[in-house]
């Protein structure tokens, strides 16, 4: 159960976890340490050499620079298992969610190659994924990542308790997100006096942490990335996170967690997604 009274950690202060209830988004300053850095880089390298199941090519056309992620990987890339059961991140991410526990939901890292003109439109995680709840994302770029090439955030849309429509990010992967549950993502970018809009020089160490329904996209949408950017993504869940398949967008991966054990409209409970952190305990655990 999400705790009520508040408690906070070396990473975490009590002002951190307000101002992340408020705007939905943090920007925590030297949190990963050198170590777990290279870690994330190895990660990245080893799956780029090895796409797996869940790789996915976004680049515009055939002959682009690529903009290429991949999801669920730590289960086969050591070194990135080390990274989410040994860091302070998941503690971090307990923290600002207030959670008793939390699990490992899903890894997910990025690769934009310089000239890439690809990125993140506007859009909020939750629709693209099978999960009700409180989950929260940890962001962090291994190389430094100045405004212009890093996210900018809606300041508060987390409690605007609407569902988006969940945009493609191109069209050579298609993707229908449809039903009544579902409005269409405010035109942001023609109207941006009327948003409070937040963005950061995010530095190697730092990481950016905001909840599955925050408003966000790539800041420098459409102009050409000037070296390659390098993104890793863990999305955390808290006790009361709840596997809800959504419709046919999402069939592959809740049929995947499904023949892995996981029950539909039921609390976490599968082999992908396990326990890696307990206030209790007070350490990381498998």
């Amino acid at each position: 159960m999400l705790s009520s009274a508040i408690f906070n950690s070396p990473h975490v202060s009590t002002e951190a976890i307000s101002q992340y209830r408020e705007d939905g988004v943090i920007c925590l300053r030297n949190v990963i340490d050198d170590h777990y850095v290279d870690l994330a880089r190895q990660s990245i390298e080893q799956n780029c050499q090895q796409p797996g199941q869940f790789f996915r090519d976004h680049s515009e056309t055939e002959n682009a620079n690529r903009y290429v992620f991949e999801y669920w990987t730590w289960p086969h890339t050591p070194p990135l298992s080390d990274l989410i059961f040994n860091s302070p991140l998941a503690e971090v991410a307990g923290t600002l969610m207030q959670t008793e526990h939390v699990h490992m939901v899903m890894d997910n890292w990025f690769m934009r190659e310089a000239g890439s003109c690809s990125g993140a439109p506007w859009h909020h995680d939750e629709p693209y994924f099978d999960f009700e709840g409180s989950l929260c994302i940890v962001w962090f770029p291994l190389e430094a990542a100045p405004v212009e090439d890093g996210l900018t955030f809606v300041r508060g849309s987390h409690l605007w308790n609407q569902l988006f429509v969940a945009p493609e990010f191109s069209k050579n992967v298609p993707f229908r997100c449809e039903g009544e549950r579902y409005s269409t993502v405010p035109d942001i970018d023609s109207h941006l006096s009327d948003y409070d809009l937040l963005s950061w020089d995010v530095d190697v160490g730092d990481c950016l942490v905001f909840d599955f329904r925050t408003l966000h996209s790539v800041t420098n949408k459409g102009a050409p990335a000037k070296k390659t950017q390098r993104r890793l993504t863990l999305r955390f869940g808290a006790d009361d996170v709840i596997f809800s398949p959504r419709g046919e967008w999402t069939k592959e991966a809740s049929d995947f967690l499904i023949s892995l054990g996981q029950e539909r409209d039921a609390a976490i409970d599968c082999s992908l997604m396990p326990l890696a952190w307990s206030r209790q305990r007070g350490e990381d655990c498998k």
